[in-house]
């Protein structure tokens, strides 16, 4: 006999390594869009109209719970810097612009996208604090999720940051999950505690990393961001602030993570990474034997600069 189970309790007990399933995306568009919200978050007029309009597949569609009950309705937009050469290669930070609509989400859209020199963009510093509270997509996310988010209101977080509740962000067996925008971080497994380390820099990165997914914004794919999470362990949040290019060659060759210097010069890190464990990971409420999704685990070896 076969029994259900919670993803994200199955995936504790299993000890499973978050590291490698944030995605990578060339940025961020946040709607906000009032509940009640469908399993598919694509499926609200807002959200398929922005979509449509984009007409850039690699910049991933986040809704948000509105703050305000009534009036109009929020867009944020976290994109490369429109300033040429900002970012260069690599990944430092999106720009963050924002900008209301009420009924057309269009016309608030075409500003975000082509006010010339970031016109839009917020005060610099601003940051979104998106914590998955979806339930109609998963159990876990909504439960756990939920009870984080509320949390939060008694903790202190730094002034310039913006808390949201937000749909599906992926990896849900690792919930609670959140990502801080503009620097594109993602995590699992949280807890009031994380989220202030994460946002306040505090202590040692290397404590907490066991729960970090990996950087949505850098280039390169699963085995840059286990690369990437070992970078941070040996160096610190400073990390997170620098500009990084990963780079996976596939195969048995060493996965490469150039870092910029706080004076342009920097370092190259170079290690072997490769598959430790693939864990199949249950749908929530579903029996282990039912699953059809796994997980890639990753093990870095021989860390080195290059």
């Amino acid at each position: 006999m076969t029994s259900s189970v919670r993803c994200s309790a199955w995936a504790r007990a299993a000890e499973l390594d978050p590291v490698g399933s944030a995605g990578s995306y060339r940025g961020f568009l946040l709607v906000e869009v009032p509940l009640p919200w469908p399993r598919d978050v694509g499926d609200l007029p807002p959200i398929a109209h922005v979509r449509g309009l984009l007409a850039r597949p690699e910049v991933r569609v986040q809704a948000l719970v509105p703050v305000d009950a009534g009036g109009g309705r929020t867009l944020i937009a976290h994109l490369p810097p429109s300033r040429p050469g900002a970012n260069g290669d690599g990944f430092a930070g999106f720009e963050r612009r924002e900008a209301r609509y009420d009924k057309d989400v269009g016309a608030a859209l075409a500003t975000l996208l082509d006010t010339p020199g970031g016109a839009a963009a917020l005060a610099p510093g601003t940051r979104d604090l998106l914590v998955c509270t979806h339930g109609r997509r998963d159990v876990c996310c909504g439960s756990l999720g939920t009870d984080l988010f509320e949390k939060l209101e008694s903790v202190e977080l730094p002034r310039a940051v913006r808390r949201w509740r937000t749909s599906h962000t992926g990896g849900h067996r690792f919930a609670p999950t959140f990502a801080v925008l503009p620097e594109a971080t993602v995590w699992g497994f949280a807890d009031a505690d994380l989220v202030q380390q994460v946002l306040w820099r505090r202590g040692d990165a290397a404590e907490v990393a066991d729960r970090y997914r990996g950087c949505a914004g850098l280039p390169g794919g699963p085995r840059v961001q286990a690369l990437e999470r070992e970078v941070l362990r040996r160096t610190g949040w400073g990390l997170l602030d620098r500009r990084r290019r990963g780079h996976d060659r596939g195969g048995s060759a060493p996965v490469l993570l150039a870092v910029e210097g706080t004076g342009g010069a920097g370092d190259v890190w170079e290690a072997d990474v490769v598959p430790l464990r693939e864990v199949p990971v249950p749908d929530c409420g579903r029996p282990v034997e039912a699953a059809t999704k796994t997980q890639q685990e990753w093990t870095v070896g021989r860390l080195r600069r290059a």
